[in-house]
């Protein structure tokens, strides 16, 4: 069974977890009965069922079912000043209060008074990039293609400039962070490929071949958010099944350093209904499409 790359991760330009903890409690409290809880939201499924992550069919479409009955909030050490934080439902930050004007990370940067970024991975060559200044300016880049073809929009707002991401384009960040938006174009990764296929002819039993299967499948999307993990994840959390991981692995999340907020979602939350449907292996059309 094939399943394709999937990850989203928040950063803060901030190692201020006292801040950034006041300030994610005073934005989601401020939508209507959304209260801070003390405990773990109540499951309302089954964990093993609905929890994880599912991938639809060929066309990579990541679906989510918020079975938890609530939000939660992580937050992880980074590097060079970043906090990583990752969210159930793994939307939140990107999405707007209802009857809001902006994304509440562009309302969260503002109220930090700093940067902060989303970078959204559903296949491993379709991902987007959300920056926020601390004026709570936006810029959108990438592409969020789904079943209609391709789309110009990230949830509610517009992508500014709908193509393969290069770079930061609001923020300014150093020049490891830029170098990882290109990691795609590092001249190794054609050199892999080009000894891949040699081998693929004359030793296709190679355990050689088989070793480099990885890194020649790889999508520019993940090849970018591996490259930014590189520069930015200090406390190995940068691909956290946040939910997941709460209910059943919490002392891994303990060990992590992760400061962990839970709530009771407002009563205008009304999460997108989800199919669930079993994954299927990809066609060979399909196959083709690392980059």
């Amino acid at each position: 069974m094939f399943f394709r790359y999937a990850n989203y991760t928040t950063c803060i330009r901030s190692d201020n977890f006292d801040a950034i903890k006041q300030e994610v409690t005073r934005l989601l409290e401020q939508e209507p009965d959304c209260l801070r809880i003390p405990q773990p939201p109540q499951l309302v499924c089954d964990l093993d069922k609905y929890l994880w992550e599912v991938i639809v069919r060929e066309l990579g479409i990541v679906c989510f079912f918020n079975g938890t009955g609530g939000w939660i909030v992580g937050l992880f050490a980074g590097k060079g000043g970043w906090t990583i934080v990752k969210t159930w439902p793994v939307d939140l930050l990107c999405a707007r209060a209802e009857g809001a004007s902006r994304p509440r990370l562009s309302t969260l940067a503002m109220e930090l008074g700093c940067d902060a970024f989303h970078f959204w991975v559903t296949r491993d060559i379709n991902c987007v990039l959300l920056e926020a200044d601390a004026t709570g300016r936006i810029f959108i880049s990438g592409s969020a293609d789904n079943e209609e073809g391709k789309s110009y929009e990230f949830y509610d707002e517009q992508i500014d400039a709908p193509d393969i991401i290069t770079q930061f384009s609001l923020l300014e960040v150093s020049q490891s962070m830029q170098a990882a938006m290109r990691v795609y174009e590092d001249p190794e990764i054609a050199r892999i490929e080009v000894e891949y296929e040699r081998l693929l002819v004359e030793a296709p039993d190679s355990e050689l071949l088989f070793n480099l299967e990885d890194e020649v499948f790889k999508g520019y999307a993940e090849r970018i958010d591996n490259a930014l993990a590189e520069v930015i994840d200090k406390s190995k959390s940068w691909y956290v099944d946040l939910a997941y991981d709460v209910y059943t692995k919490p002392q891994s999340l303990e060990a992590k350093g992760v400061l962990l907020l839970y709530f009771q979602p407002p009563s205008t939350y009304n999460p997108h209904p989800v199919i669930l449907l079993p994954p299927e292996p990809l066609s060979e059309d399909d196959d083709d499409e690392s980059f």
